[in-house]
């Protein structure tokens, strides 16, 4: 009996141990695969001085990194070129020795003219003031002393405590009791306050940075109490006030605090590294001000100084740490399986750094680190290594000089539409998902130079094509297997600057945007396509006033509600949505470069991509009445928006979606998955030359790309 009972113990373990060791391993691997290492290069950029405290932004109409030299008594301005190298572009030369930097954000520094002046740097000095710094139109420094603090002060704060639109300046240090606040009266001037009444007079502080806590639009304050060895969080009345701190007992003396959404959950936590102790504290906040310790972090050596960025491209904010004493950055990287911070390995060790600091280069999907050293007088660039997979497998040939590709197509018969800019156009077909046969194929010459084209179904393809400067558009519908095209043409008034259309079965639905030249006012025509037969449906005349209006996109909804984008010419985007049903009409607007449709989402809606100046953010549109529809924002990625080109998503389900793109910087294709309002990097590809056009399609789960130079579309599966 024993050894029955035994022999069914054994195997009641395995059939529980093997599957949970499989289950590890698996889980261990998707880990290592997504949160290797990333710093895989070193660039050094040799200094004219020694360099210290950093600070990043855009100071002078240029994105660039601020570093100072208290040797030299300058600030150096270091600009990103083409190559992703850093540059030394600027020099401003500082009447006195610096202490540290913060950016301005906008100080008000004189409004006694017609037109206010602002501040972008504010430099703390010796002997004991605030030097504010602001740049002209064209790029040249002013310097102006407006403020004193405490003698024992070490570094400089700008917030708006008061809620009045005016950043004060807050100075303190690890020797000088509370803060020293400089009140922004708003006409140029400061009125001087020496130290905050109240708990923030009785103690030095190591650390502060300011933020909300708490939502209510208020900036609080979190402070590093070094003597006692405490965290405290002060929260802001809003009339440059706080209230009686709460505060969390630490284990030894802090050195540095940082402040950042560390698990995507759209609240800010606390990072707090020690002087003594090899040990990093992460406190969560639950966005009501309120925080506990999620997690204790055993580190190498002793933190200085904080640099929270995506190092690793995932979406989640990672964690380098610099520790000048052992002359080394630890990286930590965060898991959202666990939603813990992992070590992941020294970067740089064995060298001397002052100050570490993220930078997101224009083509990069994922922050380099750069790091000042005034040992050596050098400023040096850690690289982020880009996870390129390699070039696809030739797919099929396409004639030369294409510039459009779309795959269309239901399980594994799929059909392959190419367009080159003179008017050739080729639909290739498939039974599998590859190779496309050149003998199930059909080519056309169309009506002339190709201004943009589009596919409208996901079965049977329709192509909808305008055309430059002719007052035309054309609707292609491809035969079963690549048998034969039929082509149907729509006059239109003036040549159409936006084209949208809707295909199922055997009919289609298209319109058309043009431009009346005489009085400049925009209609649209709607039109419909059933078994090859065109007919006019009606004519849309309700944007009269467009003399600021320029080309941008429009689309038909599943209930054919008209959506349509006006791009106004002050970065402002003006969205309507009209039903052909009804006159109503509903607008709002976007601040944005550019915007633009794209493909439809699980509800049959459009997905909408808006491009700013250093952003990329899709939003879907929530069905309802026409007259209460709205956007909302699905995910963003900080990118310049030069960088974007064929953006293309496709949804796998009702909330998740596929987003490709294509940089000719960097002559490379990328993927992201956008699930739960989060937007992930999973891969990129390097094109040998020239990219031209990118697609997705959804049932293979592949990415096609065109390579114009070489005459062929490449795919791999994702």
């Amino acid at each position: 009996m024993k050894d029955i009972a035994g022999r069914i113990h054994i195997r009641l373990v395995r059939k529980l141990l093997i599957p949970l060791l499989i289950l590890f391993a698996l889980t261990k691997s998707s880990r290592e695969q997504v949160y290797s290492p990333v710093f895989k290069s070193l660039d050094v950029r040799p200094t004219v001085a020694p360099l210290g405290e950093m600070v990043e932004g855009n100071f002078f109409g240029k994105e660039c990194i601020a570093a100072l030299s208290k040797q030299e008594k300058a600030i150096y301005f270091y600009v990103p070129d083409s190559l992703e190298n850093l540059n030394l572009a600027n020099v401003v030369i500082l009447p006195d020795t610096p202490i540290s930097i913060s950016k301005g954000r906008a100080i008000i520094v004189d409004s006694s003219g017609r037109k206010e002046a602002f501040a972008q740097l504010a430099v703390l000095m010796k002997p004991n003031y605030v030097a504010l710094i602001s740049f002209d139109s064209s790029g040249q420094p002013d310097i102006s002393a407006k403020s004193t603090v405490d003698q024992y002060c070490t570094d400089v704060r700008a917030s708006d405590m008061e809620t009045s639109g005016k950043l004060d300046l807050i100075g303190y240090g690890k020797f000088s009791l509370g803060v020293s606040i400089e009140k922004n009266l708003g006409n140029g001037s400061f009125k001087s306050i020496q130290s905050m009444p109240g708990p923030l007079g009785n103690v030095p502080f190591s650390d502060i940075k300011f933020t909300d806590f708490n939502g209510d639009l208020v900036p609080d304050m979190a402070a590093l109490d070094w003597v006692n060895r405490k965290l405290l969080i002060f929260y802001g009345r809003g009339d440059g006030t706080f209230t009686q701190p709460v505060s969390f007992q630490l284990k030894a003396e802090p050195s540095v605090l940082s402040v950042a959404d560390l698990n995507g959950n759209g609240y800010p936590d606390i990072v707090v590294g020690y002087t003594r102790l090899h040990q990093i504290d992460i406190f969560e906040g639950d966005g009501f001000g309120r925080f506990f310790l999620r997690q204790s972090i055993k580190t190498p050596a002793p933190v200085s100084k904080f640099a929270i960025a995506d190092f690793t491209g995932d979406g989640t904010m990672d964690i380098a740490a610099l520790s000048r004493s052992a002359g080394e950055i630890m990286l930590y990287t965060y898991d959202p399986l666990s939603r813990r911070f992992r070590y992941s390995g020294v970067i740089g060790a064995g060298e001397s750094y002052d100050n570490i600091l993220p930078f997101y280069f224009r083509n990069r999907i994922k922050a380099d680190l750069v790091a000042s050293s005034a040992a050596d007088e050098s400023l040096k660039l850690f690289k982020s290594a880009l996870p390129i997979g390699d070039v696809m497998d030739e797919l099929a040939p396409v004639g030369a000089n294409a510039t459009f590709v779309s795959v269309c197509g239901k399980d594994s018969s799929n059909y392959l539409i190419t367009a080159t800019s003179s008017g050739r156009m080729s639909a290739k077909y498939s039974s599998g998902p590859y190779p496309f046969d050149a003998v199930s194929s059909v080519d056309w010459e169309s009506g002339g130079s190709i201004r943009s084209a589009r596919t409208l179904s996901d079965s049977l393809p329709y192509v909808l094509v305008s055309y430059t400067g002719a007052d035309m558009l054309s609707l292609y519908e491809v035969g079963r297997r690549g048998k034969g095209v039929v082509e149907m043409r729509v006059e239109t008034a003036f040549p159409p600057f936006a084209m949208a259309g809707e295909a199922e079965a055997d009919s289609a639905s298209i319109a058309a945007a043009y431009r009346f030249v005489p009085d400049s006012s925009v209609a649209v025509s709607y039109f419909t396509a059933i078994k090859g037969k065109l007919e006019f449906l009606e004519h849309d005349y309700s944007v009269n006033d467009t003399g600021s209006y320029i080309a941008s996109a429009l689309t038909i909804s599943p209930a054919l509600s008209f959506l349509r984008i006006w791009q106004l010419s002050g970065n402002t985007v003006q969205l309507a949505c009209t039903s052909l049903k009804s006159n109503g009409t509903t607008e709002m607007s976007l601040q944005a470069r550019s915007a633009r449709f794209l493909d439809k989402a699980g509800d049959g809606f459009p997905l909408l991509a808006v491009q700013g100046k250093d952003s990329l953010t899709i939003y879907s549109l929530l069905s309802g009445p026409i007259s209460g529809f709205s956007l909302n924002e699905l995910a963003a990625t900080p990118f310049d928006s030069a960088d974007f080109e064929s953006v293309k998503v496709t949804p796998q389900t009702d909330s998740t979606y596929y987003m490709t793109f294509l940089s000719r910087a960097s002559r490379s294709v990328f993927l992201y998955l956008i699930s739960n309002g989060r937007m992930r990097f999973m891969k990129a590809w390097r094109v040998n030359e020239d990219p031209a056009d990118v697609t997705l399609s959804r049932d293979m789960k592949k990415i096609y790309f065109l390579n114009r130079a070489q005459a062929y579309v490449s795919a791999h599966s994702f």
